[in-house]
């Protein structure tokens, strides 16, 4: 019989070292695959970094908080709505609103005569001239200083006294109340400067006194005048609240500060040849 044939054990197959130059391109591979991913990671982290910088700075706060109210719409509709909104914080003791505040055209009434008598004719302003307080010799009598009317928003500050009384506030005229009256005209100049595009100046007519006693004045507060405040927010000069006459909040000395300087009486001066009129703006308060 035949010997049995027994298969000889199969071989193992031999793989062969890698050579040198194959393992150092292998680790090539792997560091420059890493080195990509830390970069794509640092790239990521940066740009987060980045959004939360842009988030979290001062510019952006500014921008999106100035204040809780923001009018909208167009220049004469925002200016509608900050005279409702401010004119609603003010108010008397009795709990009655202080004054109503409207937007004011720019313009003066010149009487003319007529084949019949005189004859009114609204002439508009064209320019408003602001002479500061010269009592103390850093100004000259002919130091005024021009503001463009076409960049100017103005207000009408009107009591509820009777039509006699030709917008004054019923009552005894104390300093209480002029100062509310110029907190009002400082919180009007700030909303209009900040929202309502265009805006250089703010004049607001204050409300004459009911006895005649003084000539009546304005407030102008220009965009120079309170750049910085413009910058931050609102209540960082002002908080807006509902406030009555003898309150006296923290912030009436920013009010003095800021509008004080800028309390002007006023009178107008036609201008020959164009149609137009000149508002002059005389310091109020001079200097003791």
């Amino acid at each position: 019989m035949a010997e049995d044939v027994v298969p000889a054990a199969a071989t193992p197959a031999v793989i062969p070292a890698a050579g040198r130059a194959e393992r150092a391109r292998d680790t090539g591979f792997h560091f420059r695959f890493s080195l990509v991913y830390a970069l794509l990671a640092a790239v990521a982290a940066a740009s987060i970094a980045a959004l939360v910088v842009v988030l979290t700075r001062p510019d952006a706060a500014k921008a999106e908080n100035w204040s809780k109210f923001k009018p909208t719409g167009s220049a004469i509709a925002r200016t509608r709505q900050i005279a409702t909104q401010v004119s609603n914080e003010y108010k008397l003791k009795a709990g009655r609103k202080l004054a109503t505040v409207v937007p004011s055209p720019l313009q003066t009434t010149r009487f003319l005569q007529g084949d019949s008598g005189p004859v009114s004719v609204e002439v508009p302003i064209s320019t408003l001239a602001a002479q500061p307080d010269v009592s103390t010799g850093k100004h000259e009598e002919g130091d005024f200083k021009l503001y463009n009317a076409s960049t100017t928003v103005a207000y009408q500050m009107c009591g509820f006294g009777s039509t006699a009384q030709n917008c004054a506030i019923s009552g005894t005229a104390t300093n209480a109340r002029g100062q509310l009256l110029r907190r009002e005209a400082l919180e009007l100049a700030l909303y209009t400067l900040k929202y309502v595009p265009g805006t250089n100046a703010v004049l607001t007519y204050l409300p004459p006194r009911a006895d005649q006693a003084a000539p009546p004045t304005s407030v102008l507060v220009a965009r120079s005048d309170v750049k910085e405040i413009l910058d931050r927010p609102l209540t960082r000069t002002l908080t807006p609240r509902s406030i009555a006459l003898g309150e006296k909040p923290a912030d009436f000395t920013a009010v003095d500060r800021l509008t004080l300087p800028h309390l002007y009486t006023y009178d107008y001066q036609t201008l020959p040849g164009d149609g137009t009129a000149i508002l002059v703006l005389t310091a109020a308060i001079k200097a003791e």
